[in-house]
């Protein structure tokens, strides 16, 4: 009988050391898992960063390019500059209107992918502002006679207020200005 009682005090010695073996290797096993863990968010996150870095890098370039392409549309559409450029083109105001209505479009159509690379009210105001100077012209032009020259058209065109191209130009400043190139 007391042979018994020593191998069940000895079975119950070993299920209470291999317990605490056990317990002490789970312990360890779930403290490797909870570094591992850490170490691969770390490893996330800097490649997160590196990714942030590599975009800004990447597409920094095309927003200044595209805010030039777009200064530079905007620049063309003042009127003094708009008449100077299709002034030769005509001898008529019926026949200039047509002219410089014709490149405005073809300018814009021409930088319609610029949009991606700019805020959405940069490019609001920059279609509006484009609007703004098609309005000018058709102003214009139905202030004149039917045979009034080209002329005619350029100095009432030059008399009209244009207030949205400066608008635009500087929004596409501020816009660039706001980026973090830290």
């Amino acid at each position: 009988m007391i042979l018994y009682v020593i191998l069940i005090a000895l079975w119950f010695s070993a299920l209470i050391f291999f317990y605490f073996l056990s317990s002490q290797w789970m312990q360890s096993l779930k403290n490797l898992l909870q570094h591992q863990n850490q170490q691969l968010l770390s490893v996330l996150n800097s490649q997160k960063e590196h990714i942030n870095v590599e975009g800004f890098k990447t597409m920094l370039p095309l927003r200044i390019q595209a805010s030039e392409r777009l200064v530079l549309f905007l620049e063309r559409l003042q009127p003094q500059l708009l008449v100077a450029r299709y002034l030769p083109e005509s001898l008529m105001a019926a026949d200039l209107a047509p002219f410089m209505l014709k490149g405005i479009r073809e300018e814009f159509d021409y930088n319609l992918s610029q949009q991606l690379f700019i805020s959405d009210t940069s490019w609001q105001l920059t279609k509006a502002a484009k609007e703004e100077i098609i309005q000018l012209i058709y102003l214009s032009l139905s202030q004149l006679p039917a045979e009034a020259d080209k002329n005619s058209l350029a100095g009432m065109m030059l008399e009209g207020e244009v207030q949205l191209i400066e608008k635009a130009i500087q929004q596409l400043r501020n816009d660039l200005n706001s980026l973090n190139f830290a």
